[in-house]
């Protein structure tokens, strides 16, 4: 069995990968939610949750960081179902949506990436008080996935330099 790093208590073996994958299409499947909005719920990379699922080469991973199976598992299909329901203040999607805007992302691409109507962003850039949770995972994931993607396209280009 693969050891991972100590610490911090966490335990230092790895665990099988099977039933967190299992775990992860089940809660995408009982929420209507991308890979992305389970990883930023879960509180792990949309990358790491994305190779769980295909695995590398399109083989699966066999095993994942004890820390990363316990935030999977501690998602249950009642909370994917309840995060169109629970309102939560508006502030953090709000921060979000800003995020997005200054990557230069306009508003029905952004509506689109999150599954949102053009009007819902438009109340919640105006100043809404609250928004559904799933709203601000949605927006959260994909302001991450957009920094994510900047950061992938500058270390090109500076490779690109590098080489030049």
């Amino acid at each position: 069995m693969a050891a991972c790093a100590k610490g911090n208590g966490v335990s230092d073996h790895w665990v099988d990968a099977g039933p967190f994958r299992a775990q992860l299409r089940f809660l995408m499947a009982s929420g209507g939610l991308t890979v992305d909005d389970v990883a930023a719920i879960a509180g792990i990379s949309a990358r790491l949750a994305d190779r769980l699922l295909p695995g590398r080469d399109g083989r699966p991973l066999r095993r994942i960081s004890p820390d990363t199976a316990r935030r999977l598992i501690q998602i249950s299909d009642q909370h994917v179902q309840a995060l169109r329901r629970i309102m939560v203040p508006a502030a953090s999607a709000r921060l979000q949506l800003h995020r997005l805007h200054r990557a230069g992302l306009e508003g029905p691409a952004i509506a689109e990436r999150v599954r949102a109507a053009v009007p819902e962003l438009v109340e919640l850039a105006s100043g809404a008080d609250t928004c559904s949770l799933l709203l601000t995972v949605r927006l959260t994931a994909a302001a991450r996935a957009e920094d994510s993607s900047r950061y992938r396209n500058r270390l090109g280009l500076l490779a690109i330099e590098d080489a030049a």
